[in-house]
């Protein structure tokens, strides 16, 4: 059995490598801080400068100006994105509407909308949580009403990531009026236009200081009949799929983003003395190190195997539930060995060579203990596995 890649496969990485080796992340203005999952900040010019290369829609079909690449190769791609920490948080939730685009959408809506996706011009946001409907989606309470030419939409969505600095949001909603209709059989998905009269996008700002989630308002918002994604009232048939893969690809990153860090503090403990010892011939701080390192590691090649089966299309059940478990809670324990072997010079002032390390240690830090929630919360994801993975009754 051979786990390594071909010979096409390494000339695709130096290519990514060598193109990112031009475009440093420094290089690009950012509307967001970086995220702890690899995904780097928010710049529209990044992922712009990705349309351009044809790496947005890298895997779609050539019909809608894709290059028909496999999974692994679009793997490869995000790997080396999440190493050089380049910003290029937008295209990652491009990447995933797109798909459910290709799968569920009409003729129009993908002549609409994929063009604009794939240059990196028309950027998304997923409005499926809500107040009262995070875990339990089908407790919403947002209404669409069909009138003679629109969706007449009012409700709230909360925790909407980046719907600010987004064009179009998927929006979870309940068409069906009949109180007797069952909850799984009333949800539709339609495709919101920000800028339509009624929307009001507030954001959110969190204990860093910056805003990733937003609230959005929706009064009396006029919403095209042709942006209906999928049949109506079916969404729910379609929702298991598309939050898998956001699941799958959002947390993939997560292991090779992991490495460069752990990279960065292997240098700093070569370079950092406590005491007059360096902390890289202290055992508590190597064996940090190295736990980290097989974790990360480990995480990484669940996702390569998943990755691979979707490649040779296996069917795929509790696979990309239990990548989300292992990733999320591997980047818990990851940033706080990394908090860990800073010690208070986490908190030194930042006047040397490693004051970037140190801020952003302190960022990813906070930022990860949200990361379980993100996606479905890891308990429902433990749920999954536990029903479809290994046939466990659900009561």
């Amino acid at each position: 059995m051979d786990f390594g890649f071909t010979p096409e496969q390494e000339a695709w990485r130096r290519e990514i490598h060598d193109f990112l080796k031009d475009n440093p992340p420094e290089k690009f203005p950012t509307q967001s801080g970086e995220d702890s999952w690899g995904h780097g900040a928010f710049s529209y010019e990044f992922v712009r400068l990705l349309g351009q290369k044809g790496w947005i829609p890298l895997t779609w079909p050539k019909k809608y100006g894709g290059s028909e690449r496999s999974n692994m190769d679009l793997m490869i791609l995000f790997e080396e994105l999440a190493w050089a920490r380049v910003p290029w948080a937008a295209g990652a939730i491009c990447w995933s509407m797109a798909n459910s685009i290709l799968d569920m959408g009409s003729e129009e809506l993908k002549q609409e909308f994929l063009p604009g996706i794939g240059r990196g011009e028309t950027i998304l946001w997923l409005a499926m949580s809500e107040p009262d409907a995070g875990s339990d989606l089908l407790a919403l309470r947002t209404t669409a009403i069909e009138q003679e030419d629109c969706f007449l939409v009012n409700g709230q969505k909360v925790w909407s990531s980046l719907a600010h600095l987004s064009q179009y949001g998927f929006l979870f909603v309940r068409t069906a009026t009949d109180p007797n209709t069952p909850k799984w059989a009333s949800i539709s998905t339609l495709l919101l236009d920000k800028s339509l009269p009624g929307v009001t996008v507030q954001p959110m700002v969190s204990m860093l200081g910056d805003v990733f989630h937003t609230e959005v308002f929706l009064d009396n918002v006029r919403v095209p009949k042709r942006h209906l994604l999928g049949e109506k009232n079916q969404a729910v048939l379609h929702l298991a799929k598309t939050l898998e893969f956001d699941r799958f690809w959002a947390r993939f990153p997560k292991a090779r983003f992991c490495q460069r860090i752990t990279h960065d503090l292997v240098q700093y403990a070569k370079e950092t003395r406590v005491d007059g010892e360096l902390l890289s011939q202290q055992p508590g701080v190597r064996a940090k190190l190295v736990e980290s390192a097989i974790e990360i590691e480990a995480c990484r090649q669940v996702f390569w195997n998943i990755g691979w089966k979707l490649d040779k299309g296996m069917p795929l059940t509790y696979e990309a539930s239990a990548a989300k478990v292992l990733a999320d809670d591997m980047g818990l324990r990851f940033f706080d060995r990394g908090m860990q072997i800073m010690g208070a010079y986490a908190y030194a002032p930042e006047t040397d060579k490693w004051a970037a390390l140190r801020k952003n240690m302190r960022r990813w830090y906070l930022w990860t203990a949200g990361d379980s929630l993100a996606g479905g919360t890891s308990e429902i994801a433990r749920n999954t596995m536990a029903t479809t993975g290994l046939g466990l009754p659900r009561k």
